[in-house]
């Protein structure tokens, strides 16, 4: 009989070598994850998300300077979990939550009581990819597939008399230009200095690739009015637009944006393309 339940719960890492401030010993914080008998322990990621709450760390450890570096690396003494559990101190209490909260969902996308190829195998790298920020990854997707065929379009033109204008605006592109820099800022900047011949490069790239820009550009220009929307700071939420909060709110939010923008066809490709481009890397179950 399957057990059909699942089990996230945090706790220190007494294994660990701990790191010793006024003689009280912090250990690295872990999660332990058990699911239909199948095991995992990770290291939590709450301490990602405590710069914003700079001022309430601060409060908890009475401003000591070596406590609150502690925390910001992830490490808490036995005392202070007890306390934070307890007394359900903001904002750790609420992250601890929220991230137990966090990776159920994930856990339970990959539905692990029907799926016979589920696995809590490099379960830390699937957490990663669920919660990284959404326009972080929409750009980075964009700006490698966008390299991609951009070369491709260089390597073709090399030789052909009638291309010489694709050839010098795309060894422009990819040898003069800072791709450390994100996608958006550099078409931004590339559209308003080299108009014409960035539409001329998009003529050689690849449909798929064209809509993909399309949408990530429009859904950039909403990032902004997005992130004060689905303000998390106030609740002690982990504080990233994940592809969690794509699901149930964001990918709702964006389509409404997109009708009243392009319309209702226009808008439902444009949604398309930026969920195949954010379940591209991702263990996601068709319903």
């Amino acid at each position: 009989m399957i057990n059909r339940k699942i089990t996230v719960k945090h706790y220190l890492n007494l294994r660990a070598k701990p790191k010793t401030v006024l003689k009280e010993h912090y250990y690295p914080l872990y999660i332990q994850i058990i699911v239909n008998g199948k095991k995992a322990q990770i290291k939590s990621k709450i301490n990602e998300h405590l710069k914003i709450y700079r001022s309430d760390i601060e409060r908890i450890t009475k401003n000591n300077q070596e406590k609150n570096e502690l925390l910001m690396d992830g490490f808490l003494s036995e005392k202070l979990f007890e306390e934070i559990l307890k007394l359900k101190s903001f904002p750790l209490y609420h992250l601890l939550i929220d991230e137990t909260e966090v990776i159920t969902r994930i856990i339970t996308i990959m539905q692990p009581f029907t799926n016979n190829d589920f696995s809590l195998n490099n379960f830390s790298d699937d957490y990663s990819k669920y919660t990284e920020e959404i326009t972080h990854k929409l750009d980075s997707k964009i700006k490698e597939a966008y390299r991609k065929e951009l070369k491709n379009v260089f390597l073709k033109s090399i030789d052909q008399e009638e291309s010489r204008d694709i050839f010098k605006t795309s060894n422009f592109l990819i040898h003069f230009i800072n791709w450390e820099n994100t996608f958006s800022n550099y078409y931004e900047s590339t559209f308003e200095i080299l108009p014409s011949e960035l539409k001329m490069i998009e003529n050689y790239l690849s449909n798929e690739l064209r809509t993909q820009i399309k949408a990530f550009m429009a859904y950039h220009s909403k990032v902004n009015v997005l992130k004060r929307f689905f303000e998390k700071r106030e609740l002690g939420k982990i504080s990233t637009l994940s592809y969690l909060d794509w699901q149930i709110d964001i990918r709702n939010f964006v389509y409404k944006e997109f009708e009243l923008l392009f319309g209702e066809q226009k808008a439902l490709q444009y949604v398309i393309s930026l969920e195949t481009l954010l379940t591209s890397d991702l263990k996601v179950i068709p319903q």
